[in-house]
């Protein structure tokens, strides 16, 4: 069974079946992208899968993705260069069959290329494409392919050219080639089976594997300050200022799980994200301007 699938505000039904009907089938045990992601999420998502339901409108930007590997498919071969393109390979650990998709792999130059479409502020700096884009070269020495350059081609959603002319670290186009660093294959090995370890941990009910900060997506503590009457602050500090300027207070605002809050679909499910709601600081308070 899959989750069920809803249209709360009325969208076009060619995008209700365009994500009803999602052709993916990853094969193995475990693809890539839920190896690196967190073992209790997809334990509790095993798990509850015939009880989650997800709006349409929350899948259109995962569709985007989707159309963005048809058209690498028709691109076809780099000039002169032999390539293998959206090419599923995959590798046997404790047990389990690891599956994992190449986007564009050069063999010609042993460039692994990986298509994202996301955000600018994603880009600026996410481990989670370092890691996935190490165990798919794992995977390809493991199936005999040597690999030894990592790039995300990022495309974002949510580029404004106007900042890129005011803003000295906004990318100039809309489109970003990111070098991805290469991790020595045995460490990347010892990453792949401590992962199968956890998961395979995750399904035999040790949800004792909680979601780690990263993982739950925490934007840590800030201190903001603000003239005491306002309610947006001047400035949102990571750590609490030495000293506070005449006529401006400091407030503390404890830091937030945003996954868990609104980008989980399990998260009723969770028991980490309940105990969380009964005791951590952030929602124990009215819930304060975030300056978002």
């Amino acid at each position: 069974m899959t989750p069920t699938i809803t249209n709360k505000h009325g969208l076009p039904e060619a995008l209700v079946r365009a994500v009803a009907n999602d052709p993916y089938v990853g094969g193995g045990d475990i693809s890539t992208t839920k190896l690196i992601d967190s073992p209790q999420r997809r334990a509790l998502w095993l798990a509850h899968q015939d009880d989650i339901v997800e709006d349409v409108s929350e899948r259109i930007w995962a569709l985007l993705g989707q159309a963005v590997h048809h058209i690498l498919e028709r691109a076809g071969n780099d000039e002169g260069c032999e390539m293998l393109i959206e090419e599923r390979l995959f590798a046997d650990v404790f047990g389990w069959k690891i599956s994992g998709q190449l986007d564009r792999l050069n063999l010609t130059t042993r460039t692994l290329s990986d298509y994202k479409v996301t955000t600018i502020f994603k880009a600026k700096g996410d481990d989670s494409w370092t890691r996935q884009l190490n165990v798919l070269r794992w995977l390809a020495y493991k199936n005999g392919i040597q690999v030894d350059h990592l790039e995300i081609i990022a495309i974002f959603r949510d580029y404004r050219p106007s900042e890129a002319e005011r803003t000295p670290d906004y990318p100039e186009l809309n489109v970003q080639r990111i070098e991805v660093p290469v991790w020595p294959l045995d460490e990347a090995e010892d990453y792949v089976r401590t992962r199968v370890l956890l998961h395979q941990g995750a399904m035999a009910g040790d949800l004792g594997v909680s979601c780690s900060d990263d993982e739950r997506w925490y934007t840590g503590d800030k201190w903001a300050l603000k003239k005491p009457t306002a309610k947006r602050a001047l400035k949102v500090l990571d750590a609490p200022p030495d000293i506070v300027p005449d006529g401006l207070v400091l407030e503390h605002r404890p830091g937030r799980f945003r996954r868990c809050e609104k980008y989980c679909e399990v998260a009723k499910w969770c028991p980490q994200w309940q105990d969380t709601l009964a005791n951590h600081p952030s929602y124990l308070s009215p819930t304060m301007e975030t300056d978002e």
